[in-house]
């Protein structure tokens, strides 16, 4: 229970190390202008192509100049995935760098972004890799055990597995290490604090889902495959386009043109959220990473002492009263005994005069 109430105080950390180190979110800023970049251009090459000749070129292709269609707009997609991807991993190569500046000597200078961009880079893509490696072979067993459990595992194993690889990459640039190495350590960290680790990041994706509404603008991708203006080979001229479509066509360019801003809009501001809390719990598991999750026994604050030392003089008080009601009942008892023993003797020595 110390552990999660450990957690706030790294909330706490983390906020007032966010406050002061504004450059963290530069680089993230890029990403989203290139995220927004890759959008327009989709979008523009929709638009492009939607057209009456376009269409009926489509429709007048044979089923193999379809499939090398699909595959040439399958490569280009490839293309942008993999690009997106080495732009991703470079700037989170630099962040990591300025977010361990950040945690460790409280400050971020200008070249940390591009050290970290040439030390974790290629260890950072590598481990991605070699984790989606990994989960090849499970992956049937993975299913499998879904099934059984009534779809129950296909939501905890991937939990389980995240929360015991949450540390690798924050120990790869913490400790200047290799990749298994980093790893291991991951997985120790996790072992020994499992359960505030779960619910620390429990919060991080539910705030980073709902920030980011469930994917981004991941949806764009799919239209990709319309982007290419140069599959008119196969062109039926005898193919009259059908009554109406010029209209129908001219609706959807209309619609195409108004989505086009309106979803740059919304990638810009959802993506801006995300990277507010990403900066955030970023920070938050190198202050976790940091520290441990080690409960340090309290100390006496000193604001505190005038308190104890009241405490204890009232106790000392208290003692000394009682002590001297016990020495004031003893007195009393001796002068009792020494009043009988003074009667005693009187009585003796009237005897003695009698006889």
């Amino acid at each position: 229970m110390n552990k999660l109430v450990l957690i706030f105080d790294y909330f706490k950390e983390a906020f007032h190390i966010n406050k002061k180190n504004k450059s963290l979110y530069m680089p993230q800023i890029a990403l989203i202008a290139v995220k927004v970049f890759i959008t327009l251009f989709i979008g523009i090459g929709v638009y492009n192509w939607v057209n009456i000749g376009e269409i009926t070129s489509l429709n007048a292709m044979r089923s193999d100049e379809i499939l090398s269609f699909v595959l040439n707009q399958g490569y280009k997609l490839l293309a942008i995935i993999l690009v997106y991807t080495l732009l991703s991993v470079g700037v989170e190569s630099g962040l990591l760098n300025m977010y361990k500046k950040a945690v460790t000597q409280g400050y971020v200078e200008a070249g940390d972004f591009k050290e970290g961009l040439s030390k974790y880079f290629f260890k950072l893509l590598l481990g991605e890799i070699l984790i989606v490696l990994c989960w090849i072979p499970i992956l049937p067993f993975y299913l499998i055990l879904g099934i059984v459990t009534l779809t129950a595992g296909l939501t905890i194993i991937p939990i389980v597995i995240a929360v015991f690889l949450t540390m690798w990459k924050i120990s790869l640039v913490m400790n200047d290490t290799g990749i298994f190495a980093a790893v291991k350590d991951s997985f120790s960290y996790a072992k020994r604090n499992f359960i505030p680790l779960t619910v620390l990041q429990t919060i991080h994706w539910a705030f980073a889902n709902g920030a980011s509404g469930g994917g981004g603008g991941s949806s764009n991708i799919s239209n990709i495959t319309n982007l290419n203006n140069d599959f008119n080979q196969g062109f039926n001229e005898s193919l009259l386009p059908m009554p109406g479509m010029m209209e129908v066509i001219r609706v959807i360019k209309i619609i195409i043109a108004i989505f086009i801003p309106i979803i740059s809009i919304m990638i810009i501001v959802v993506s801006i959220i995300a990277m507010i809390f990403e900066v955030f719990f970023s920070l938050t598991l190198f202050v976790a990473y940091k520290n441990g999750f080690k409960v340090e026994e309290k100390l006496v604050d000193p604001l505190e002492m005038p308190a104890v030392d009241e405490a204890l003089e009232n106790k000392d008080a208290a003692d000394t009263i009682e002590a001297n009601e016990e020495n004031h009942e003893v007195e009393e008892e001796n002068s009792v005994e020494e009043v009988n023993t003074q009667s005693d003797s009187e009585e003796v020595k009237i005897k003695e005069v009698e006889q």
